[in-house]
């Protein structure tokens, strides 16, 4: 997982600058700044959004951020185990996919069972 910081930076750098990107994202530069600092927290849909403009995966961004919420928290723990497993599914899915082989239809397998999930991925 990527830190904030450097999904700003990436996302910025694929606008021009950081008044280009907190343009883009309508909001402040200065908001920028502080999201970068960690003075001031990323929603689940900012760092999605971060994400999408950097070219990484929007959904580990934002799941990522839920987890940085419950940081220090009683939640914390359920969220990284709960959220954690949604992180490895999509790298298992990105795993299948990327596949040199016939990826629809090991896409199909893990969509028509997911029992044989760990076997098909394995076999990769």
């Amino acid at each position: 997982m990527q830190s904030v910081k450097d999904l700003i930076d990436k996302a910025s750098k694929v606008c021009g600058s950081d008044t280009a990107l907190a343009e883009r994202m309508g909001i402040e530069r200065p908001n920028l700044s502080l999201m970068r600092s960690g003075k001031r927290a990323v929603s689940p849909a900012t760092a999605a959004e971060l994400a999408d403009i950097a070219g990484e995966d929007a959904r580990e961004a934002a799941i990522a951020a839920v987890i940085e919420s419950a940081k220090g928290t009683r939640r914390e723990g359920v969220l990284r185990e709960i959220l954690g497993k949604a992180i490895a599914a999509g790298v298992a899915g990105l795993l299948v996919c990327s596949y040199s082989g016939d990826s629809t239809s090991a896409m199909e397998t893990i969509a028509k069972n997911d029992a044989n999930v760990n076997d098909s991925i394995h076999r990769i």
